[in-house]
């Protein structure tokens, strides 16, 4: 595998557990949308080279009011891509899609198209809660196309769905140091990703201080993240539960995104209430 191909998919794989990690165990939730009906969202990532921090990408996450199977539904895109004069670096253009009914906020659809340095993946699912039923289709530059049929279990998340579920919770629900379990289906794959909620830290932005709840991955095996703080993600203590700012340790350097205009913040963690 060439550069171009291997740094493109580091970064990629780092966006999609970026989308993963807003998402907690049902117990918490409630029917609370903070993002409905119409919500949008720019990011800003950076890569890491050495000394040199560059800008590397753009993403945009929107939430639109929809319907689907008749049900009150919320449609959920998101996009990243990485910039030209980089792509000798690495390449990448993502395109995710999902629909999540209203009642429980359940997936019922999902569509990813991503293209990274030449390779390509696309997958299609169709969850019908009803008759607990989950059809895959995958296909990639690869693998042929293959059609699954699944008996759905519920809970069970495609990576999009699990980006905004985070932000329906009562966080004042979960101790700090909890460890949560997350079913979802990745690339026609079932896996159970552990999330630890590490408490309430303090980002400096301009003249606000923004107290944003910390969540931490825990990764014992990655042949991209670093053992040392792989991954955290901070999430603003207030009723809109905005993800304002990510970074990662990998394997190749790091990572940081930052929600729009959040870029002149320097986080100050501390674990309190």
């Amino acid at each position: 595998m060439n550069t171009e191909i291997m740094q493109a998919k580091i970064f990629n794989r780092f966006f999609f557990t970026f989308l993963i990690f807003f998402i907690t165990h049902e117990v918490y939730a409630q029917q609370v949308y903070p993002f409905f009906p119409h919500e949008e969202m720019d990011f800003a990532a950076y890569y890491n080279l050495g000394p040199i921090w560059i800008y590397a990408g753009d993403a945009k996450l929107i939430a639109d009011s929809t319907s689907l199977q008749n049900r009150k539904a919320v449609k959920l895109t998101a996009v990243a891509h990485s910039f030209k004069k980089w792509n000798f670096i690495f390449s990448l253009k993502d395109n995710y899609t999902a629909i999540a009914d209203m009642d429980g906020f359940r997936p019922l659809f999902y569509e990813k198209k991503t293209l990274e340095g030449g390779y390509w993946i696309h997958n299609i699912y169709h969850f019908n809660w009803e008759k607990s039923r989950l059809n895959v289709f995958t296909e990639s530059k690869r693998f042929p196309k293959k059609d699954t049929t699944y008996h759905l279990k519920h809970p069970l998340y495609d990576v999009l769905t699990a980006t905004y579920y985070l932000r329906t919770l009562d966080i004042s629900k979960i101790p700090i140091g909890d460890t949560i379990d997350i079913p979802i289906i990745s690339d026609g794959v079932f896996d159970t990703y552990h999330i630890v909620y590490a408490g309430i830290g303090t980002m400096a932005y301009r003249k606000n201080k923004i107290p944003c709840h910390i969540y931490k991955a825990v990764i014992t095996s990655s042949t991209f993240f670093s053992r040392t703080d792989p991954l955290s993600v901070f999430v603003t203590a207030d009723s809109n539960h905005l993800p304002i700012y990510v970074e990662a340790n990998i394997i190749v350097g790091s990572i940081k995104i930052y929600l729009m205009p959040y870029q002149d913040y320097k986080p100050k963690i501390h674990h309190s209430r």
